[in-house]
């Protein structure tokens, strides 16, 4: 599963399966995330703890990318 998130556009209420339905924070997509799945990140300001947030999903076996980084 990939899950889209959007600090700019986003919201927690979300169900974060699509670019316009993006999740706001990166700790909404890891609750929903599981195992194997992708959190694709659009640019954007995110929260002080960003690091450590990306080093739990990484631990998860979840994949934290940003979208348009090529």
């Amino acid at each position: 599963m990939i899950w889209y998130v959007s600090s700019k556009t986003g919201g927690d209420a979300n169900d974060g399966r699509t670019p316009q339905a993006a999740f706001k924070t990166l700790a909404r997509a890891l609750d929903a995330g599981k195992a194997g799945d992708t959190i694709l990140m659009a640019p954007g300001a995110y929260d002080q703890d960003l690091a450590a947030r990306v080093s739990a999903a990484r631990t998860a076996n979840i994949v934290v990318s940003v979208a348009g980084s090529e």
